[in-house]
């Protein structure tokens, strides 16, 4: 028996060149498609401001469907939904939303609220956001802001809510 017989001569030995480049390729292509399918981090503001725009609409369905107006009432960290029933403005279902992330309602531009004696009193401030059974809305532009982001959320009449973000 040869010692030598059984290991590949040295030629044989190895990758080519070749099939080193067509794994780099193919790993290239599976890294691409991965980083493809990849989301972008999303705004939060952004977020915020889309969330917003799907309660406001959820609401004014729900005014037409009820027969009852529906409003939003901006909180320190967001917005309650609200609903008038028992000639008082009260939470409705889905509770009060908070925004994440240091999002919050520029109210420096927004007028002032009467302040009342809490809620379901005749004094209470009514809602900033009110939608009501005939399919209309009233409400001044609201502004979110993040650091130094604003985006205006603009209602209309016919409560449908606009708005643009702020790198577009």
């Amino acid at each position: 028996m040869h010692p030598n017989r059984d290991l590949p001569l040295p030629h044989d030995a190895g990758m080519s060149l070749i099939e080193v480049l067509v794994a780099v390729f193919i790993m290239a292509l599976a890294a691409g498609m991965v980083a493809m399918t990849m989301r972008a981090p999303a705004d939060p503001l952004e977020e915020a401001a889309a969330r917003l725009e799907r309660d406001i609409t959820s609401a004014m369905d729900l005014a037409l469907v009820t027969g009852a107006p529906q409003g939003l009432k901006l909180t320190d960290q967001g917005y309650q939904l609200v609903t008038w029933r028992n000639q008082a403005w009260l939470p409705a279902a889905g509770g009060k939303v908070s925004f994440a992330r240091n999002v919050a309602f520029d109210r420096s531009r927004a007028p002032p609220q009467r302040s009342g004696n809490g809620p379901g009193s005749p004094n209470e401030a009514p809602p900033e956001v009110i939608l009501d059974t005939t399919g209309t809305a009233q409400a001044d532009p609201l502004i979110l802001e993040r650091d130094n982001q604003t985006i205006e959320l603009t209602i209309a009449p016919d409560g449908k809510v606009t708005w643009e973000a702020p790198n577009a």
